[in-house]
């Protein structure tokens, strides 16, 4: 595969070179220094050298001298009004009422471990170019992560069986995007599936081609740009799987609070840099609009027995009652009536996810998704 090399694991540090989280407070750090700087500011603390100021700051040795620690934090480019900002932010939900309530960021990024984990190597030379099937392996694998990060979301788990389903289905291809999406940060010229295959951009298949194409140049390159952090990806995936406008819903305003609170932690995550929040919410259309992209490329090479699908991919990605590419699309779109809502035999058909959240009847196909969700929804 002719592309360019990938630009390396995560920063470092700018302070200390420990692995640095992300941008705080206007230099990359790690979590260590950026709240050894927020305690600095708020409490204005004044520190001495008790040397020539001049003291080796690492990460062994970053505790011993506050004063050269403070300074490097100055020169590595911190700003204490991104600490001020940060504080009237957060001040003005709380004289507003607009408390976080029940989800956390530390709740999140514990649900997102799995998928944080780094690929095995970031030599593409190492990596060998998707099939149809390997991406359908990888498709599928990636579905059956996104029941288990669900699953670690307290909040996820006291909603209706109906309503885990439904969530589960209409946003999971905009879940398989934004995952690839976030593995080819590293990449200019690839997509990297969670499986360490890669899509070239310029494949075999037009199509296939074409939809990378649209991912690292709509979301790839955008997400590269702001360097997105653990915990900003963490809050916009919350965003987008808690969404109150999926047809069906029997609890629509509680998982409407779920989003709400989604989205203040993504504000509080992204309060010291002006303007960073909008920047990461105006991504999610392009990200709709390529899900709808792949979920209609997928059903038409169905239809035209292009693609076997197994049955969890089915109703996953195509729905139930999806019978044309417009019915998908319309199932996916939020504000969209269901396209099978007044089907009279929708109640009658025969749902994987469904016999695998409420009952413990064996099921042949996808046995590892029945397993998944009976263990973990059933329990």
């Amino acid at each position: 595969i002719n592309t360019s090399q990938p630009d390396g694991c995560r920063l470092q540090c700018s302070i200390c070179a420990d692995r640095a989280t992300g941008k705080h407070y206007g230099a990359s750090s790690c979590d260590g220094c950026k709240g050894f700087f927020r305690r600095s500011i708020r409490n204005s603390h004044t520190y001495n050298c008790r040397f020539s100021r001049q003291c080796v700051v690492d990460r062994d040795k970053r505790n011993q001298c506050r004063y050269c620690r403070l300074q490097k934090c100055f020169e590595a480019g911190m700003r204490k009004e991104a600490v001020q900002n940060e504080r009237d932010c957060i001040s003005s939900h709380r004289a507003k009422g607009q408390t976080v309530g029940t989800l956390s960021i530390s709740v999140l990024l514990r649900a997102e471990s799995p998928a944080l984990v780094s690929p095995r190597s970031h030599d593409i030379n190492t990596k060998k170019t998707a099939s149809m099937g390997v991406m359908f392996e990888s498709m599928k694998q990636q579905l059956l992560l996104l029941v288990e990060w669900a699953k670690h979301i307290p909040e996820f788990c006291s909603l209706p069986v109906e309503d885990r389903i439904t969530l589960l289905q209409t946003h999971s291809a905009e879940h398989l995007i934004l995952g690839a999406a976030r593995r080819s940060l590293p990449y200019q010229n690839l997509i990297l599936l969670g499986n360490d295959s890669v899509i070239p951009l310029r494949g075999a298949d037009i199509e296939v081609s074409r939809l990378a194409f649209r991912i690292q140049e709509e979301l790839v390159k955008p997400l590269r740009e702001l360097d997105i952090t653990d915990t900003e990806f963490a809050c916009l995936r919350t965003v987008v799987f808690f969404s109150p406008e999926c047809p069906g819903l029997k609890s629509p305003q509680v998982v409407r609070h779920l989003r709400f609170q989604a989205q203040l932690l993504l504000e509080e995550a992204t309060c010291e840099r002006r303007g960073r929040f909008g920047e990461l919410l105006l991504i999610l259309p392009a990200l709709q609009s390529v899900a709808w992209q792949m979920v209609e490329t997928l059903h038409f090479a169905q239809l035209l027995g292009e693609a076997q699908m197994d049955r969890l991919l089915q109703e996953m990605l195509l729905g139930e009652g999806a019978k044309t590419a417009q019915d998908v699309m319309m199932f996916s779109a939020p504000g969209s009536p269901p396209s099978s809502g007044d089907d009279p035999t929708r109640d009658q058909q025969t749902s994987v996810i469904s016999h695998s959240l409420c009952e413990h009847t064996q099921i042949t196909q996808s046995q590892q998704f029945k397993t998944c969700m009976r263990l973990k929804f059933v329990d």
